[in-house]
């Protein structure tokens, strides 16, 4: 089947799973993760306490939200990141959700455009189409966008910072690196560019500008051990919820103890230390491809992650079904295309099969016409992902879970 006819499948398949998108059950604005964004920023600017209770009196008011019952949705991002959200929250929340939203939409932009230039030597604008299908495609980043989610925009700084690594871009990386903080647990990542001079700057430049802009928006680096605190809390909060992705997390719903799930989240996480370490020290592979590696690692190792901060791993998974050949090739695309499914979304939303197997179906054929070399049949084995889509939304459709905030 030629390439283009395979691209026009995976379109006609996102046009159809658009269409059959079922209604969102509950309560609540679009970009919902703004909302807390939002209102801490404007808790921050009237000197409440953007880390406690204070944000509600500002949610409360954002149209959508339910105010007769207990909605909290409490901020934890960084300190020196409410700046920002003060800025947005001094205009109306319609206008501060659309430039946000125009702003987590270039985000994405840059990270499916920006991991097919990171993949391949020649931009083709066919290339670009499949990329921008299977990035539609891909949950994690299409959820993150619904979202108004901070996560979005620092994968977007992730996939950019290295063009900026060169003589003369370390104010830009650092730059980067300090967007790419927005999100602590996912700028981690870029620990595996530090066996660079210039990274090392940057990342340096960067964490100090973060700590110190953080003790000044909090008022004294005393503070920083209360937001500290805030962290573990919402930490041990959300340890073990159904939309906690994280090993240990899903160990202990598999049914291990809570000594056990914990024993493997440690054990995993210093598997992937060691692992990044030994690749940044070596420099066996090219920088953008390290990169890839830690981006592919470091899910393996969060202590607190749910479905959007997995578009941390679209470079991989973009760099896997263009580079690789042969079996190798099955097994990313394969395991991309299953990265791809809204699994949480089957048991969220009654109806969501439907679209659910048209998006994988996207996202298998999008990764089929971004596959280099002549296509042959063995490039048709992704699709096979779908058939596992279909027989386990089938079996959950009984078992709905309850969305926020329930």
């Amino acid at each position: 089947m030629p390439r283009i006819a395979v691209l026009i499948v995976a379109l006609a398949s996102l046009a159809f799973a658009l269409l059959h998108i079922p209604p969102h059950r509950g309560n609540g604005p679009p970009l919902r993760d703004f909302e807390a964004y939002y209102a801490a920023g404007q808790t921050w600017h009237y000197n409440g306490d953007p880390y406690g209770r204070d944000v509600w009196r500002t949610e409360k008011d954002v149209p959508g939200v339910l105010a007769t019952r207990d909605e909290l949705l409490p901020f934890v991002g960084p300190p020196f990141s409410l700046p920002l959200w003060s800025a947005l929250a001094r205009l109306p929340w319609a206008s501060a959700s659309m430039v946000w939203g125009a702003i987590v939409g270039l985000a994405a932009a840059t990270i499916v455009l920006g991991s097919l230039a990171l993949g391949i030597e020649k931009l083709r604008w066919f290339d670009a189409f499949a990329a921008l299908a299977f990035g539609a495609a891909f949950a994690p980043l299409t959820g993150g966008i619904a979202l108004g989610q901070a996560a979005i925009v620092s994968c977007a700084a992730i996939v950019a910072m290295p063009w900026t690594l060169r003589p003369r871009g370390t104010l830009a990386a650092a730059s980067l690196a300090l967007v790419a903080g927005l999100q602590p647990n996912l700028a981690l990542v870029l620990a595996a560019r530090l066996g660079e001079t210039r990274t090392w700057i940057a990342f340096a430049s960067a964490a100090l500008v973060a700590t110190g802009a953080s003790a000044l928006a909090l008022g004294g680096p005393s503070s920083l051990g209360r937001y500290a605190a805030v962290l573990r809390h919402q930490g041990m909060a959300e340890r073990f919820i159904a939309i906690q992705t994280t090993p240990g997390a899903v160990a202990r719903a598999l049914g291990f103890s809570p000594v056990g799930a914990d024993a493997i989240a440690i054990g995993l996480v210093t598997v992937v230390v060691a692992a990044i370490v030994v690749t940044a020290s070596r420099k066996r592979h090219a920088p953008a491809i390290r990169l890839a590696l830690a981006c592919a690692l470091v899910p393996l190792a969060l202590p607190f992650a749910h479905e959007h901060d997995f578009t941390l791993a679209f470079l991989p998974a973009l760099l896997l079904v263009v580079r690789a050949r042969g079996t190798a090739w099955v097994c990313g695309a394969s395991a991309t295309v299953a990265l791809a499914v809204d699994w949480i979304g089957l048991v969220q939303r009654p109806g969501a099969l439907a679209s659910a197997i048209a998006l994988a179906v996207a996202a298998a054929c999008a990764a089929i016409a971004l596959a280099r070399g002549p296509l042959r049949p063995y490039h048709a084995l992704p699709l096979v992902v779908c058939i596992f889509v279909a027989v386990i939304g089938a079996a959950v459709a009984g078992h709905l879970m309850p969305t926020w905030p329930d």
